[in-house]
Parts: structure tokens; C-alpha cells; sequence
């Protein structure tokens, strides 16, 4: 899941002031949901793991198991994650971010579920000590926020995750209008948008979060991918640079590095792909080979070409042109 979700401040580029950033627990009855493997089934299981400051954990293992499966998955940047091919069971999710104690959720999948049927399930991260359902208690960001507000924020959450963008916008908007300082309504509106692929909404929404909130990296890092789908480039690379300088983010590597080379600065964007790719090597960066690939066949250096597409492809197998990268890197092997 792809999916794929931040927010207010101001910087100077080229003399221009910017502002730049269900759990779903069913229960079957014994043997009929005992499951039979994760391989070949029908159904899938996304989900996200959020912090106890309510920001998304990312690169979290989310461990999948049942009395016949033993698998694991990992959380994107937005704490999002994805399964697939799974058969009829109950099971039991855990995820261990470090300084916390680990969190479990279970989720049960009746064998008489729709075929092809998604199971969502959200696993809050909680301070030690902190009981299970008060994952707002001691973050800050919610510290003053009303509880009618709140409510109607936690109801538009739960659409967004269940994929219902449109229906999660006017929840957020009635959060806001409960409580106008309230940053992750804001953010988390922004990141609906985006999922409807309204840009200029998402980065109005992103820009207020920052306002809001000026440190709030994931808020800044959102405004500049949005910039980026806009092919603001100029404004992208100001974005990403500063929030590498709050946080050291591999997406925000990449995305600066590909920004910087749609300016024609390409040696520039060189260490930004190689960081992406050493902070975290996997399909979420991947494009940093790819690009690299691209740069070191403009310079001639044939052998490490093949190398960083070679890698570009383990990532991403199915890449449309797979076929067509493997041969160019069969001919940079013969050439270098």
C-alpha cells in the first residue's frame, strides 16, 4: 500500500518568499478460521502503525502469524503496509518499534468472506504504561484539541485508511471547523487530497499544518512531494532540502535528487540518490539505482551503470520495461 500522507513554513528561494510540507476484529469460531498459509488465498490484510505522537511509523516489521503462518511485512513511509494471498484464519499482528513496547492486534478472516476481500487494521504504538485506546492522551499534537473534535477527526481517519478519501475530507473539514489549530486535521486532509489527485487542495491544506505547526516535518515533506507532482521542481528541491536539514529522510533524499536532476543538476543530485539507497534500500527507493543507472551511462562508467540497474530491477522485478533494462545491462557488462 501504496500509499501512500506534511506541514507550516517559510523560506527565501531566488529572492521569493515560499511557504514550503478499524481495526477490523471480527471473530470466527475455532476451526473454521484456522487458517491454512499465507501463500495462494484470496484475501489481504493492510493496515498502519502509528506512533504515540500520532505521526506514522515507517520502516516498522509488522509481523503476520496464525497457527500455520509465520510471515512479516514492512511499513512504508506513511507506517502503511500491504499483504496479499492470504487464506481464511485468525491472526495476529504485532509491531516492535524500538524504545516501545511491542503492540498486538488480532484480525480474523471467515472462509465465507467475500473472495478477494481487504482486512483492515490500524496497531497504535503506545508509551509504556499508557492504556490500549488512549493513543491521544500524551501527544502533543492533540494536547488541546476538543473531543467533538476529536471524535470527528478519528472518524475521518478511519476512512482514509479504508481507502474512502472523498468521504474522509468532510470529517477533517468539520474537525478544523471545531478546532481551527488543529495541525494533523490539516495534514491528514492533505493527504486525502492527494489521494484524489487534488493537488492545489492538498498543498492549501499542507500549508496551513505548517502554519500551525512549524516543525512538523512530515507536514513539510508532503508540501514538496505535492510540488513534485506539480513538476514545481525548483520549489521541490527548496522544500526537501530543508526538511533533510530537520530530518534525514531517504524519500526526501530521493525526491530532492530527482528534482535536481529535472534543474539539470545532475552531479548535485548524486549523493542525494546514494543516501536514499543506504538510509533504505528497497522498492520505496529504488528509483535512486535507476537514476543512477541513467547517470553513470551519460558518463561512461559502464560498470557501475549495470550495477545500479541490475539493483533497480531485483527491487522492482515487474518494472514495465524490466526485459528491456536487463538487455542494456547485458550490453554494459559487454562494454565496460
Amino acid at each position: 500500500m501504496n500509499n501512500k500522507r506534511k506541514v507550516g513554513f517559510i523560506f527565501v528561494l531566488s529572492g521569493v518568499l515560499l511557504f514550503v510540507a478499524a481495526l477490523t476484529n471480527a471473530q470466527g469460531i475455532g476451526d473454521r478460521n484456522r487458517a491454512s498459509g499465507v501463500e495462494g488465498g484470496v484475501y489481504s490484510i493492510q493496515g498502519r502503525v502509528v506512533l504515540p505522537d500520532g505521526k506514522p511509523a515507517k520502516d516498522v516489521k509488522v509481523s503476520i502469524s496464525s497457527t500455520d503462518t509465520n510471515t512479516s511485512v514492512t511499513t512504508d513511509r506513511d507506517g502503511e503496509f500491504q499483504t496479499g494471498g492470504i487464506h481464511s484464519g485468525n491472526y495476529t499482528l504485532t509491531a516492535k518499534v524500538e524504545g516501545f513496547p511491542a503492540e498486538s492486534e488480532s484480525v480474523a478472516i471467515d472462509r465465507d468472506s467475500p473472495p478477494s476481500q481487504t482486512f483492515s487494521i490500524v496497531i497504535y504504538i503506545r508509551m509504556p504504561g499508557q492504556k490500549k485506546g488512549d493513543i491521544y492522551s500524551n501527544n502533543p499534537l492533540f494536547k488541546e484539541v476538543p473531543k467533538t473534535a476529536l471524535d470527528k477527526f478519528k472518524k475521518g481517519e478511519d476512512k482514509l485508511h479504508a481507502n474512502d478519501a472523498k468521504g474522509a475530507i468532510p470529517l477533517f473539514d468539520e474537525a478544523i471547523a471545531e478546532y481551527a489549530n488543529f495541525a494533523p486535521a490539516y495534514y491528514e486532509r492533505g493527504s486525502a487530497y492527494l489521494k484524489t489527485n487534488d493537488l492545489d487542495k492538498a498543498l492549501e491544506s499542507f500549508v496551513k499544518a505548517i502554519q500551525t505547526k512549524p516543525d512538523y516535518v512530515e507536514a513539510k515533506y508532503s508540501y514538496g512531494y505535492a510540488e513534485y507532482l506539480k513538476n514545481n521542481f525548483e520549489v521541490a528541491a527548496a522544500v526537501f532540502d530543508d526538511v533533510l536539514k530537520q530530518k534525514d529522510m531517504p524519500e526526501a533524499h530521493l525526491y530532492l535528487g530527482i528534482s535536481l536532476v529535472k534543474l539539470r543538476n545532475v552531479d548535485a543530485s548524486i549523493p542525494h540518490f546514494k543516501a536514499a539507497v543506504v538510509a533504505k534500500d528497497d522498492e520505496s527507493t529504488a528509483l535512486a539505482h535507476r537514476y543512477l543507472g541513467g547517470i553513470y551511462m551519460q558518463k561512461k562508467q559502464n560498470a557501475e551503470a549495470a550495477a545500479e540497474l541490475e539493483k533497480y530491477v531485483k527491487l522492482v522485478p515487474k518494472a514495465p520495461d524490466a526485459d528491456k533494462l536487463k538487455s542494456t545491462i547485458a550490453d554494459l557488462k559487454k562494454n565496460s
